[in-house]
Parts: structure tokens; C-alpha cells; sequence
């Protein structure tokens, strides 16, 4: 079987994305006769007809991205465009693996659905969707934290290599949670706001800045 896999990320190589995706395709190659080309949408900005027609002479498609606040990247969606301009009578089959920072996958189902809905309008067959929260700050948290989604995403290039489908309990146990409870949200802040936001600004002398409120309108 013949993967493409195409990392629309802004940052490539060093992104979130590619950090998941690496596990899904790693054991996917695994399968006997399994291929994947890969290749990076920042390369391509100023050429996507020629990633359009990689696109198109593809047996599978994998689209990696994050979601930036609902919000997918504008490279991505200017090769969306450019799909469709180049619209075929293909039956590529085409998935989609797409992470966010905010750790509830219910932030992701909006455009799950957008998704299915564009695969199908350019022609080519829905293979489905990975999603992942909580992807952001990969490199500050414990290896620990990461064992199950690792395992699940490995287990998903692994079927997906022997059956050509993307399994859904795994898509479903890999997105979870879907929504955090009151408790969880409760535990989780204090600790993005030290290790993530905090460190971010001590790294850029500006911690005690942390209050400031440079808009705020001076009362005469």
C-alpha cells in the first residue's frame, strides 16, 4: 500500500504534528509492501500545483495539521483551494490527523466535520480523521504523559497498513477526553500557566509584566 503523507504545519519538521504523525507512520511502514512518501507544505508555498498533482497521483493522503484557536493554518487552506481548482476524477482516499493545544477533542469536531465534507466535494474518498488535544508543549511534558497516545497512534498506523482503515474505537480512545470536568480543569491551569505561559516569559524577562494591561483606558 502507497501512503502520502503531507505535513501542512507552519513549522514543519520541528512541529507538534510531526512529533505524533512519526509514530502513526513508523508502524505503518511496518506492514510488508507499506510505502510512504513524505512531504512538507512549506516547501511547497510558492509551488502547490506540484504538490496538488502529488496529491492527485496518490493512492492514500495523510493531511497533518494543528488547529491554531479554531483555526487551521492559511497555508493549508490555500491548498485546499488549490485542490479543488485541480479537482479530478480520482478515488484518492484521504485522512486527516489535526492536534490542538486546548486539551478537549471537542474543540476539533467542528472542522471533523468540514473535513469529511470537502474530501468528499473534490472527488476522493473519506478515509476519516485523527484527532488530538492537549498537543501543544510536548517538549516540557513528562514522557509519561504521552505513553497511551503514543501506543494508540501506533496501533493506528499498524491496522491502518493491514486493513486500509482507520480503526474507530482507536480514534475514539486516542481523542479522549472529549470534554475535561470541572475538577480536571482545576488541576490542569495552575500547571500550564507555571510550566508553559510563566516559563515562556521568564525566558523572556517579562514575568513580573504578567498583569500589566497596556489598553486599558486611563479615567481623566
Amino acid at each position: 500500500m502507497q501512503l502520502t503523507y503531507i505535513n501542512a504545519s507552519p513549522r514543519g519538521k520541528s512541529s507538534n504534528t510531526e512529533q505524533h504523525v512519526h509514530h502513526f507512520v513508523k508502524a505503518y511502514e511496518e506492514n510488508e509492501g507499506c510505502t510512504c512518501d513524505q512531504y512538507y507544505l512549506n516547501h511547497y508555498r510558492k509551488k502547490l500545483d506540484e504538490l496538488s498533482e502529488i496529491f492527485w497521483n496518490s493512492e492514500n493522503v495523510l493531511i497533518g495539521f494543528p488547529l491554531y484557536v479554531d483555526c487551521v493554518p492559511g497555508s493549508l487552506k490555500g491548498f485546499m483551494e488549490e485542490l479543488v481548482k485541480y479537482k479530478k476524477d480520482r478515488k484518492t482516499r484521504v485522512a486527516f490527523f489535526s492536534q490542538c493545544g486546548f486539551p478537549e477533542a471537542a474543540h476539533l469536531r467542528f472542522m471533523e466535520r468540514y473535513l469529511e465534507k470537502y474530501t468528499k466535494r473534490i472527488g476522493c474518498h473519506y478515509l476519516g480523521s485523527i484527532m488530538k488535544g492537549g498537543g501543544e508543549g510536548l517538549h516540557i511534558q513528562p514522557p509519561v504523559f504521552w505513553e497511551k497516545s503514543t501506543s494508540r497512534l501506533e496501533s493506528l498506523g499498524k491496522v491502518f497498513g493491514k486493513r486500509g482503515i482507520l480503526d474507530e474505537t482507536l480514534l475514539t480512545k486516542l481523542s479522549n477526553p472529549e470534554h475535561l470536568t470541572m475538577d480536571q480543569i482545576n488541576g490542569l491551569v495552575p500547571y500550564i500557566n507555571e510550566n508553559l505561559w510563566d516559563a515562556w516569559m521568564k525566558d523572556n524577562d517579562a514575568l513580573e509584566k504578567s498583569f500589566d494591561q497596556p489598553y486599558k483606558t486611563v479615567e481623566s
